[in-house]
């Protein structure tokens, strides 16, 4: 799986930063029903000169986190320039989840949450908010995330055809938010 993420920090590994391309790459294990679910991670950190590299990526995803910085406005309109590149570059079934991440810096909050709500409604994408620094809601992303997967992949191979957006949606409405911590 192939994750776009925009501010969080996953990895001080310094083999695990690709230098030609200043991205992070990282894996991540998730146990999704006694089943392990390996998760690889991209992060470009959103920044524009990655547009282009990032048309190869958005190909072969399955899944993308679009992150923005609720303490930085500009961050938040660019998840419109952001998911019109992954439109066009994506697979239709691609799952893509929407993130504000930093909720533990309330004070400098210029993103409320029910800005976030309702673009994530206008995209018809699930959406919450997390911190990277707290983990607050980090393992719920990636479990809600690979648990889809998994229930899709299922279906797959089993010649059904499954919305895995809408699992997605349902598995946050039976796992609330809450100050799970981030395993990365």
């Amino acid at each position: 799986m192939t994750v776009r993420k925009g501010d969080w920090s996953l990895s001080s590994d310094p083999k695990s930063h690709l230098p030609e391309f200043d991205i992070t790459a990282k894996n991540k294990v998730v146990e999704v029903d006694g089943t392990k679910v390996k998760l690889q991670i991209w992060d470009t950190a959103g920044q524009e000169r990655f547009k282009s590299i990032g048309r190869a990526y958005y190909r072969d995803a399955e899944a993308l986190l679009l992150v923005y910085d609720i303490t930085n406005h500009n961050s938040f309109e660019n998840i419109r320039n952001w998911l019109t590149e992954i439109k066009e570059h994506a697979g239709d079934d691609t799952i893509i989840m929407l993130l504000g991440n930093k909720a533990d810096v309330l004070v400098k909050r210029v993103i409320k949450t029910e800005q976030g709500q309702k673009l994530a409604d206008e995209l018809g994408i699930p959406f919450m908010e997390t911190s990277a620094k707290t983990g607050q809601n980090v393992d719920l992303a990636f479990n809600a995330l690979a648990k889809t997967l998994k229930e899709v992949k299922c279906v797959e191979n089993g010649n059904h055809h499954r919305d895995g957006r809408k699992s997605l949606q349902q598995f946050l409405l039976n796992h609330p938010s809450g100050g799970d911590k981030c395993s990365c």
